[in-house]
């Protein structure tokens, strides 16, 4: 899915920090799309179908591009940019 791809392309950009200037901003633009989303997806009655399903992959992704974003704080390459 959409949000899936959006949260590899985070961490491969992520994984060349230190040499991509934009690499922050992306893994942002990245979860601020997720994040919408995920918001967007909220409007909707869940039961136990594919759309549950569905809601419960952008949660994933959203938090992977979370936890993407912190490592990249504890590294240092956030605070600067």
């Amino acid at each position: 899915s959409l949000c899936h791809q959006l949260s590899r392309h985070a961490v491969t950009r992520a994984s060349n920090a230190l040499s991509d200037p934009l690499a922050v901003t992306s893994v942002r633009v990245a979860r601020d799309v997720v994040s919408g989303l995920l918001e967007e997806m909220l409007q909707f009655d869940f039961r136990n179908g594919p759309l549950r399903r569905r809601y419960d992959g952008l949660k994933y992704a959203l938090k992977n591009l979370e936890t993407v974003l912190y490592e990249l704080s504890v590294a240092g390459v956030v605070g600067g940019r």
